[in-house]
């Protein structure tokens, strides 16, 4: 971690002490549990053989990525430019959320956290000449996304209509970089509970700040992440795993070696941890796969028979 890293970390840490010490407003979740002391980080190494049978689709997105080299070469430059030179969103991430909004082409796209991914989608969006729609909802993006082909809201997700999921067809993305905490009521149980019961089949999915299957960085455990974890049914329930940035760059580095993404490394201190999914229909409610009134129906006739 480098000093600057390192003095964010405890200026951060202090100010949310002192806020904490002065009462005046709630500031986080605390949970009682009388075996936390006992509690050590773990990973999901079970999920190995799922990302392995991933790896195909990992190579082919490698090369899709190799094919945009001229692009990424024109990164930088003032801002809303995307550039690689930031740790928010950096190496892997970048190029695969550029690469599959070029190669994919989606009308829609639903990006819940906002900021210097919102930059490079657009970039994307440019250089390929689609007529994508961004809707991003964030309250305080970590990038400001001015002068952004972007409908912007500044809200809480939870302030937002589930049904704005509705409208993506296949191809389109929910882009999901939340608070990471799955707790009652927070963004991430939202996510889980109401808005990807409603997407449908072959819509994109990405969540940021994965890490599977190995646990959260050690220097990140202040930060009390969990959302990972509730990732794991996804994986074993119809959602196919198209890239995972973590899993090549610390897993599988040789796949990186003759590519692009081997020249484009992640800030020091900063991880890769993009995680893409694609909804299957083996995972879909069945009122979902149709008509919304269809099962009613169904039901009537079977009453009337």
């Amino acid at each position: 971690m480098s000093r600057l890293a390192r003095f964010r970390r405890r200026w951060r840490s202090h100010r949310l002490q002192a806020r904490i010490a002065r009462a005046q407003e709630v500031v986080g979740v605390f949970l009682p549990y009388r075996h936390a002391q006992d509690l050590r980080p773990t990973g999901a190494p079970e999920l190995l053989p799922i990302f392995e049978a991933a790896e195909p689709a990992m190579r082919e997105l490698l090369t899709t990525i190799e094919g945009f080299a001229d692009a990424f070469a024109r990164f930088g430059g003032p801002a809303p430019a995307p550039r690689f030179e930031q740790d928010w969103f950096p190496g892997l991430d970048a190029l695969a959320a550029y690469a599959l909004v070029r190669s994919r082409a989606p009308r829609q796209i639903v990006e819940i956290g906002s900021g210097h991914s919102t930059r490079i989608m657009a970039r994307a969006m440019a250089d390929g000449g689609l007529a994508t729609r961004i809707t991003a909802i964030d309250p305080a993006p970590r990038a400001a996304l001015r002068d952004l082909p972007v409908t912007w809201h500044a809200q809480l997700l939870q302030a937002s209509d589930p049904a704005l999921v509705d409208r993506l067809a296949p191809g389109d993305i929910l882009f999901v970089d939340s608070s990471h905490l799955l707790v009652a009521g927070s963004d991430v149980e939202w996510v889980l509970t109401r808005l990807l019961p409603r997407v449908r089949p072959g819509v994109l999915l990405h969540v940021h700040d994965v890490f599977l299957p190995d646990p959260y960085p050690p220097n990140w455990a202040w930060r009390g992440y969990n959302e990972q974890a509730a990732l794991v049914p996804l994986l074993l329930g119809g959602w196919r795993l198209l890239w995972t940035s973590h899993y090549l760059r610390t897993h599988r580095p040789q796949l990186l070696q003759d590519n692009l993404a081997a020249h484009v490394p992640p800030p020091e201190g900063a991880f890769e941890s993009s995680l893409w999914l694609e909804r299957t229909p083996a995972c879909v409610p069945p009122h979902r796969s149709g008509n919304p009134g269809s099962g009613r129906k169904a039901k009537r006739r079977l009453g009337a028979s």
